[in-house]
């Protein structure tokens, strides 16, 4: 079967279509080139995963372990030439060790129609001549999208006074708030190594509001900072929880997690907070959730992890547990759904998923590490529909050990309607053949189509493959959509390796972008 993709073509106040021809059982049919952007559009309707303004899908690969963990970030326009973007190239932190593109946060955080990227170095350190902070570690950079490509120049560092070894940049989130004078949005920022009082790597969760401003594009003023124990967060701030190891966009704040969290004396059980901001941005009282919370399946469990992927699209939110153990079987895995309800402003917890769940493709096995990658979009398996994707890396498949699947679940929708959950693998699903040690699931991620869901409104889903050989390069890494392929450089292809060419261990894939709620 031929899938078609109708894409928006933005530029002088007119729509054009292109139909591209995608994959035919896994072979690549045919390609139509992107129309290049005169301008950045406001009208775009890919603004929040369109680097250079063309209204064709872009990705972007961070690659915060290469160059002795330097880091770079790999950006894929559709109609520009690749750029590997460097935190030396921004003038920012330069030496061994910085990560920078250990996340990455895609988004049109300065309304032009062209997407910025939110970047992370979260041991890139600072002298404090420079911040002030007597030598902060962990900077967030804030790059700006134009019709070629990302801009080296004018970038925007975030200013920040947190200590020394905070991890500062670790976890990132971006939400849109609409407030009684206009729209602004809230960047948040993890620091899960951040001290609190005594409590060392209690964690720290950072808000800063970003405004339009005529002179820099936008300005970045700092909001907040809290952790558990702060007003109206429930917990208390503990040595090792590491509060804000994972941020998602989510309906009325920001969901945090903390996969370390004790829970009374369960070690390193986890759990997942809600950081509610008003319309007006005052902060107000937030709720947590574990394995031992009213309404949650299951209980709280040594190394259960819970809140060790996060993700949230809509009216829906998921949360992984790969550690759980499903009856006798070790680390086989869960999720965690959540459902935002508007009457309330809160989330409430809906089912609890394991591969023994009825209607869940396979069987639950001891090391599938179900939920160690979530994502949750629009159209993953149904039109007009917020889905979930759920990786379990530690699946085999056959006699290929630690393979990997990503299973689709629709949310919402009555057993019967349709649309059945489906697994999909390399080679029945996905381009490639499936391979023992891939690992495929272990990192997810999607860009965004318009966020109205409409029949048209799809959000791509793609996976990070970082364990995947290519050619004689083992653990080179490659990046995958869940469905056809992705244009870079006006190429359509069906998978992305590094623009600088495959390399042995570089574990390409590992840092997806995500977009902003």
């Amino acid at each position: 079967m031929i899938v078609r993709m109708r894409r928006r073509i933005a530029g002088r106040g007119t729509a054009a279509l292109l139909g591209v021809l995608l994959l035919v059982g896994g072979g690549l049919v045919a390609a139509a080139g992107p129309a290049a952007a005169v301008a950045c559009d406001p009208a775009n309707r890919l603004p929040d995963s369109d680097v250079d303004g063309d209204s064709v899908h872009d990705a972007v690969v961070g690659m915060p372990a290469v160059d002795d963990s330097t880091g770079a970030v790999d950006v894929r326009g559709s109609g520009t030439a690749p750029l590997v973007l460097t935190a030396e190239a921004l003038g920012a932190g330069t030496g061994e060790g910085q990560q920078f593109g250990a996340a990455i946060v895609m988004t049109d955080i300065d309304d032009d129609g062209c997407s910025d990227l939110v970047v992370s170095a979260p041991r890139e350190g600072q002298s404090a001549a420079s911040d002030g902070a007597g030598g902060a570690e962990g900077q967030v950079h804030i790059v700006f999208g134009s019709p070629t490509g990302l801009l080296t120049t004018g970038a925007i560092t975030v200013p920040h006074a947190s200590s020394s070894l905070d991890g500062f940049g670790t976890s990132l989130a971006v939400v849109s708030r609409t407030t009684g004078t206009g729209e602004v949005r809230d960047l948040y920022v993890g620091a899960p190594g951040a001290d609190v009082g005594t409590a060392t790597d209690a964690g720290e969760v950072f808000r800063f509001v970003v405004r339009p401003d005529a002179t820099h594009r936008i300005s970045v003023t700092l909001a907040e900072v809290r952790h558990q124990g702060s007003p109206g967060v429930p917990g208390v701030a503990e040595t090792g929880d590491r509060f804000g190891s994972v941020l998602a966009p989510a309906r009325g704040g920001v969901l945090a997690s903390a996969p370390l969290e004790d829970i009374g004396t369960v070690t390193d059980a986890g759990a997942v907070w809600h950081l509610a901001v008003t319309d007006d941005g005052a902060p107000t009282t937030s709720r947590s959730w574990s394995q031992d919370t009213a309404g949650v399946p299951g209980t709280a469990e040594a190394g259960d992890r819970f809140g060790s992927s996060l993700d949230a699209r809509g009216l829906t939110a998921v949360v992984g547990v790969p550690r759980e153990n499903v009856g006798r079987l070790v680390d086989a895995g869960s999720v965690q759904v959540l459902r935002f309800s508007p009457g309330t402003a809160r989330y409430v917890p809906g089912p609890g998923l394991t591969q023994d769940s009825p209607g869940i493709p396979g069987a639950a096995e001891a090391g599938d590490r179900f939920g160690e990658a979530v994502a949750a979009g629009v159209w993953f398996l149904c039109q007009e529909n917020v889905d979930l994707a759920i990786g379990a890396p530690g699946e085999d498949v056959g006699t290929r050990t630690d393979a990997g699947t990503v299973t689709l679940v629709a949310d919402g929708v009555p057993a019967g309607a349709g649309c059945a959950p489906k697994v999909i693998r390399q080679g029945s699903g996905l381009a490639g053949a499936t391979e023992a040690g891939d690992g495929v699931g272990s990192v997810l991620g999607h860009l965004t189509s318009p966020n109205d869901v409409d029949e048209d409104a799809r959000d791509p889903l793609l996976l990070g493959v970082p364990l995947e050989d290519v050619g004689a390069a083992p653990d080179a890494g490659m990046v995958q959509p869940a469905l056809g392929g992705l244009v870079a450089n006006g190429v359509l292809s069906p998978t992305l390796t590094y623009s600088g060419g495959a390399l042995l261990s570089q574990r390409y894939g590992t840092v997806l972008s995500r977009p902003a709620g």
